[in-house]
């Protein structure tokens, strides 16, 4: 990490926590309020569309969205300037206005949706296996922050290709909020 002090890695460690616990608590009120989610058969997005807890659902894809974008920014002033991570940077970047996306155009909108949980996840997924490396290689991150990386790519990868697509997402969301905790606590550690 860097040796000067830079409050944008302070700020970016806090939004990356209390945007995964936010859009933690928002899920879970959402799924409360719906009744009738059942995880494994339907995709997260499904409680954002005509049920009783899309309110909850959406407004905490767009915040998580939205601290997630700080979070980034953060993620990127904590490590070192390479090609890889300048790259995988931007795409973590774009991955959190897709997300924030996700929640401004919900299912119920049809093609706008796909595009946006298709850009998330993807977008996220190249992020994280760009940023293993860099992870890795960086001081105060290390191979901690690279091992739990790879974790997280192949965990989710490992249920793409052997469970259904609903229990996937589920997972890869659940995955992205312990990894982006994890480094946020890394990054307070400084």
């Amino acid at each position: 990490m860097k040796e000067t002090a830079d409050p944008w890695i302070r700020i970016g460690a806090i939004a990356g926590l209390i945007g995964a616990g936010f859009f933690s608590m928002m899920w879970i009120v959402a799924v409360i309020m719906d009744g009738h989610w059942v995880l494994g058969d339907q995709t997260l997005s499904e409680l954002g569309g005509y049920r009783p807890g899309s309110i909850y659902f959406n407004s905490g894809a767009i915040l998580e969205g939205v601290l997630s974008l700080i979070f980034a920014y953060g993620l990127w002033q904590s490590m070192k300037k390479s090609t890889v991570q300048r790259i995988g940077g931007l795409l973590l970047l774009c991955a959190s206005c897709f997300l924030i996306l996700v929640g401004v155009f919900p299912i119920t909108t049809g093609l706008p949706h796909t595009i946006a949980s298709y850009g998330f996840f993807g977008l996220a997924l190249a992020a994280t296996i760009l940023l293993v490396r860099p992870l890795w290689n960086e001081r105060g991150f290390g191979p901690i922050a690279g091992t739990m990386t790879v974790v997280a790519v192949v965990v989710s990868l490992a249920f793409l290709v052997l469970t259904n697509v609903e229990l996937t997402e589920a997972v890869s969301v659940i995955c992205l909020l312990v990894w982006s905790s994890v480094l946020s606590v890394m990054m307070l550690r400084r």
